[in-house]
């Protein structure tokens, strides 16, 4: 596959960030799974060429795993419960299959398969390039944009940050924060974001 002709739009990536659902095996064949969002950029200067990059943390299994075997796959999914159980919990066999040599989640309607090359390291953060290898587009879905939906993805991925955040009065203005989502999702939020969000507040109460 060449990475210059390659445009995974049509498998719901497009230009910005976009939240997946990445999953990942170390070198013993230990899987995992982690949103995350690929950063794709559009060099019009260049004849348009896309990237792919990707930002882990230090301290993670993906970045640990990515760092053993250079490969990742991108699950993506709009099934905002599934965001929020691979947040906080590690996910049980049954929500896997494979693809590719690489452990993917059977429910997502695409899967991309990238080989990563790392192009800086930070302080906090590994930052990766990252190359399609192989792509399947299992069912392609098009969905008027819910804003409940929007809300609980912002609000798994503030849970994340509130985990590792010391600072008091940065965690009050998060638990402000994840109170504006958890109205949002009240209002505009269908059975399934609602369901999404009292997981996490089970798994992350802000306290």
């Amino acid at each position: 596959m060449n990475e210059a002709s390659v445009n995974l739009e049509e498998a719901g990536i497009s230009e910005g960030i976009s939240e997946v659902i990445v999953t990942t095996q170390s070198a013993a064949g230990e899987r995992n799974a982690a949103p995350i969002g690929i950063i794709t950029t559009m060099n019009e200067q260049e004849q348009g060429e896309i990237k792919y990059f990707m930002k882990l943390y230090k301290g993670s299994r993906t970045l640990a795993n990515v760092l053993e075997t250079n490969t990742l796959a991108a699950n993506v999914t709009d099934d905002v419960v599934l965001f929020v159980k691979v947040a906080f919990e590690n996910l049980s066999e049954k929500y896997f299959t494979d693809f590719e040599g690489m452990p993917v989640l059977k429910e997502a309607n695409a899967w991309i398969v990238f080989t990563t090359v790392l192009v800086e390291e930070s302080s906090e953060y590994f930052r990766f390039r990252l190359m399609p290898k192989a792509v399947e587009i299992r069912r392609k879905e098009v969905k008027a944009i819910n804003r409940g939906r929007n809300a609980v993805i912002e609000a798994a991925v503030l849970a994340t940050r509130f985990e590792i955040t010391k600072d008091e009065q940065g965690r009050e203005e998060m638990r402000k924060e994840r109170e504006r989502y958890n109205e949002i999702v009240k209002k505009c939020g269908g059975r399934r974001e609602k369901e999404a969000m009292r997981v996490l507040q089970e798994k992350c109460p802000f306290r």
